[in-house]
């Protein structure tokens, strides 16, 4: 192993430090954990080694887009979890009647134990779940989700193209390293060539 590959694995290794000004803070929020967020860049860098500067700005591009993807995700559950209450009075109208169920819906969302329970019984009396209730939800804030999705969608697309972009790059560069060994053999055996030659000459 020469001295160059010795190193690329320490290379790999996160360091702000090394482009303070190109990279910068992670672009997290507040209640983010950046242990996360080195954590995740430490596994990817010690997968894609990175080489040189743009391989360190693609993988630090791979390691951002994910946890985006990850964070959609995580907003997307959180919007059905914040919303479920209005799921929960489309669920219940059509058995208690619509000013009941926004009643029983706001109590239900600040956990009273009484109207909690009373809810219970109210589905399953109507043979119904908390599926119900989430389906409702979904319905109502279906265009929100997609559009989410639709974040999700296009963020993973560009992750992934990132990827296709390292393996370009090494193999453009694989292939440059090839050309510029084969014309330093070429040239290593015209000298050659050319030395036996005036060698020969003087031989004879």
């Amino acid at each position: 192993m020469n001295k160059t590959e010795a190193s690329r694995p320490e290379k790999s290794r996160p360091d702000r430090g090394e482009h303070p000004a190109l990279f910068g803070p992670p672009p997290l929020f507040d209640e983010e954990d950046t242990k996360v967020y080195d954590q995740l860049l430490t596994q990817v860098s010690t997968t894609v080694m990175p080489a040189d500067i743009f391989e360190d700005i693609w993988t630090r591009d791979i390691v951002d887009l994910t946890l985006e993807v990850f964070r959609l995700r995580r907003l997307t559950a959180n919007l059905m979890k914040a919303n479920a209450y209005k799921g929960l009075s489309e669920t219940l109208a059509p058995l208690v009647g619509r000013s009941q169920a926004e009643t029983l819906a706001e109590g239900w969302a600040a956990r009273k134990s009484d109207v909690i329970e009373e809810v219970n019984k109210t589905l399953t009396s109507a043979g119904l779940t908390n599926d119900n209730i989430m389906a409702q939800t979904l319905s109502l804030k279906l265009n929100d989700i997609e559009r989410l999705q639709h974040m999700i969608a296009l963020a993973e697309a560009r992750r992934n193209a990132t990827l296709h972009e390292i393996d370009r790059h090494r193999q453009t560069l694989g292939q440059k390293l090839r050309r510029a060994a084969q014309q330093l053999e070429d040239g290593q055996f015209r000298v050659i060539e050319h030395t036996t030659s005036i060698d020969g000459g003087n031989e004879v």
